[in-house]
């Protein structure tokens, strides 16, 4: 990621946090623009290229997302108005707003993190459905439509938006990947990190609370912990949060120790 677009992130999020409309309305506003930039490179270097003067890229930006709601090109034009390192850097830079903005029409009301790497387990159970979820060959309104069939009333309406998004522009994207890093934006959006933690069987309070303690001190900030049963770890945990991993299984420590018997 380039200096520009790292920077312009930063101020995008600042945009969203500064929303008092109705946030999934405008996220969906949001994930509209960002699928209509997919389809036309030609706009998307138009509306990024600096040396024009930000007016007529404003108005462009206005005649093409002309049926987008007042607001929704409000957040548009704050976008163009920022520095992206490529062009499509502005497409992603939408998507990440739209995606927090669900994060914020969600917060304390449901949990959208959850829903969303549920989606992720749920995709990657059949490998009919993947396949067909990440089909080139499929148009991008028949992906969505087949991941909006998937999980008709099995999750919230912003889970179902980011998901339905994300297999309609994947961008060269895994779903699990797209999924997981959409879950990691939205809990830090709702203030907090993400940490994915094996385990070799389910959790108890007390065992959560430590690892909440402990992500609490390291990182300075509160962490929703995602945990997975993987029986072949033995016992113990690995605990990835971003790409950092505590691996204390007894699987490695198994292996370690083959190694050094080896050797």
């Amino acid at each position: 990621m380039g200096a520009q677009t790292s920077h312009s992130l930063i101020s995008a999020r600042a945009l969203v946090s500064s929303q008092s409309g109705d946030a999934l309305e405008l996220a969906r506003g949001l994930f509209a623009a960002a699928m209509g930039l997919s389809g036309s490179p030609a706009l998307r270097s138009q509306l990024t290229d600096s040396s024009r003067d930000l007016a007529p890229r404003h108005a462009l930006a206005n005649h093409a997302f002309a049926s987008l709601s007042t607001d929704v090109k409000k957040l548009v034009d704050d976008a163009v108005a920022l520095r992206w390192s490529r062009a499509e850097d502005l497409q992603a830079g939408l998507e990440e707003m739209a995606i927090r903005l669900c994060g914020d029409a969600t917060s304390g009301s449901i949990d959208l993190v959850g829903e969303l790497l549920a989606v992720s387990d749920l995709v990657h159970s059949d490998g009919d459905v993947e396949l067909a979820l990440g089909s080139k060959q499929a148009t991008a309104s028949a992906r969505a439509r087949l991941m909006g069939a998937l999980l008709r009333s099995k999750v919230s309406p912003a889970a179902q938006a980011i998901c339905e998004h994300l297999v309609a522009d994947p961008r060269g994207r895994r779903i699990g990947a797209m999924l997981a890093h959409s879950a990691t934006m939205v809990a830090e959006q709702q203030g907090m990190g993400l940490a994915m933690v094996r385990a070799a069987q389910p959790l108890g309070d007390a065992q959560i609370k430590h690892i909440e303690t402990l992500l609490q001190g390291t990182y300075q900030r509160p962490h929703y912990i995602a945990v997975q049963i993987v029986p072949e770890l033995v016992g113990g945990l690995r605990i990835r949060v971003g790409d950092n991993e505590i691996d204390g299984s007894i699987a490695t420590r198994l292996q370690d120790l083959r190694t050094q018997l080896a050797g």
